[in-house]
């Protein structure tokens, strides 16, 4: 008997992050906040169906619902869920409960996915990451616990942004690649809210693995590389032409060009402002090879991409692939530059 032509089909790698994300946030509840086993199942269950449901009508649907509804909890459980310490002029004297943050956060992720469903615009994915975002920052932005440093993060962060919405009309990445920018930045304003060395999750880290220091900024450089390493390849494969074997190594250059570019940022920041607050801004942690750590962490998360990125290309195309590769690395002009350059544009002035 066949099956009714409008029925979907879940994709099984969608079905095991559902249950992969419903246990992270059955066990994130437990960790963050003190309500019953009972409790805490039951929000998982009802973003379980949630997720099965929203996967049933589309892959964007469930991944709208997914990004909105738990980025939006996390921030407003960052900023709202206990009394304000700190001293930002930008806070509130609101304390919300775990109840009340889920619910906020299901109705917003609900209200996302509708406007998903809804919208006719081609790029309607895209601008409600950004809306989304621009929602989480807002949110991030309120109650932070040093302020001064707060805006240091934050100058980076806020152009990055206009840049990419600037220049998506000229280059327009892929939904991918928004969504996996959309979460490295989230993850990042996490850290400015705290700053990174103060992040709660990074002490349950140091204190559950029994490590010397608050690693967040690592986890952090990490996803720097492991998740933009992708949209570095789409900008090197559709606008400098990388082809084979290039499209997968250059990202890799990339990740560690701008962690260098980052590292000497932060370090002349530092350096002009000085004091604890460029010690704060800087977040070494008395680590003397924090820079170099991190740069390796963000190089390491690239290799991995780009080893997942071939996986899929070979299982997907595998014979272009290869042809692509060995092409890559076929010599077309042999002709040296340098001097012979040279002497060629002299001999055409002439």
């Amino acid at each position: 008997m066949k099956k009714p032509a409008n029925t979907v089909r879940v994709n099984p790698l969608i079905l095991v992050l559902m249950v992969l994300l419903a246990g992270a946030i059955y066990f994130f509840l437990g960790v963050g906040f003190e309500i019953s086993m009972i409790e805490r199942l039951l929000m998982s269950l009802i973003v379980l169906v949630l997720f099965f449901v929203y996967s049933r009508k589309s892959t964007y649907a469930f991944w709208m619902f997914a990004l909105t509804s738990i980025t939006v909890f996390i921030a407003l459980s960052v900023s709202f869920s206990s009394t304000y310490a700190g001293d930002s002029p930008i806070h509130l004297g609101i304390v919300l409960g775990a109840r009340s943050l889920f619910l906020l956060a299901l109705i917003i992720g609900i209200a996302a996915t509708h406007l998903q469903n809804t919208m006719k615009s081609e790029n309607r994915f895209a601008y409600l990451l950004l809306i989304v975002f621009v929602l989480d920052w807002l949110i991030l932005s309120t109650n932070v616990k040093y302020f001064h440093d707060w805006m240091l993060e934050n100058l980076l962060t806020v152009p990055f942004v206009i840049l990419i919405f600037i220049s998506h009309r000229w280059f327009r990445l892929s939904n991918i690649s928004y969504g996996l920018m959309f979460v490295y930045m989230v993850l990042h304003t996490v850290g400015t809210h705290y700053t990174y060395s103060e992040v709660p999750f990074g002490d349950w880290l140091q204190q559950t693995l029994g490590l010397g220091r608050n690693h967040y900024d690592r986890v952090v450089h990490f996803a720097f590389g492991f998740l933009l390493a992708y949209p570095f390849r789409e900008v090197v494969k559709r606008i400098g032409a990388a082809r084979g074997f290039w499209g997968l190594y250059l990202p890799i250059e990339f990740v560690l060009a701008f962690s260098a570019i980052y590292e000497i940022i932060e370090w002349i920041i530092a350096i002009i402002f000085g004091g604890d607050l460029g010690v704060a801004y800087l977040g070494t942690q008395g680590d003397e090879w924090d820079a170099i750590k991190d740069m390796a962490l963000a190089g390491l998360g690239a290799f991995i991409t780009m080893i997942i990125t071939a996986i899929t290309i070979l299982s997907y195309n595998a014979r272009d692939f290869w042809a692509e590769c060995r092409d890559s690395i076929h010599v077309r002009d042999k002709n040296p530059l340098g001097e012979h350059a040279i002497q060629e544009w002299i001999k055409k002035g002439k």
